[in-house]
């Protein structure tokens, strides 16, 4: 596993490594100034995972777009009813589904209220996404 080392202020810094399972998971962390147990309680370590794991994770873009991209999918992208959907449409999911997962405790919750379709179908979709290696693989009642 091998640890990319982010400077935040103040000194602090974290480090971020993939694991085993493919995922990028927090490795180091260091904290400027006292710390307590409240303190330790406050880090959403799960959320730094999950904006690591849309970030930086290997199947993320190479660059992140200046402005995160929508989280409606274009209607055009959907393909033909029956046909299955083209890789552009998985895509712009994982796309979605980074920022999301970024910024939301619920990002397929989000995605399927942005496109209007049930969440077992955002589910679908994100499954898919990540079955393409469009996305980082999943753990369960994670987000990211």
């Amino acid at each position: 596993m091998s640890a990319r080392v982010h400077l935040l202020e103040d000194g602090q810094r974290l480090g971020v490594g993939q694991g085993a399972d493919g995922r990028l998971h927090l490795v180091e962390l260091h904290v400027a100034g006292a710390v307590s147990a409240g303190t330790l309680r406050a880090i959403p370590v799960g959320r730094i995972e999950a904006a690591a794991n849309a970030l930086f994770h290997p199947s993320a873009p190479v660059r992140a777009p200046r402005r995160p991209p929508a989280a409606a999918i274009p209607p055009g992208l959907r393909g033909t009813p029956g046909a299955g959907y083209p890789d552009a449409f998985y895509g712009a999911v994982a796309a979605a589904y980074r920022q999301l997962a970024a910024t939301s405790p619920r990002p397929v919750v989000d995605l399927a209220g942005a496109n209007d379709v049930p969440v077992t179908t955002a589910q679908r979709w994100v499954k898919e996404s990540r079955r393409r290696g469009l996305l980082a693989p999943g753990r369960p009642g994670k987000a990211g």
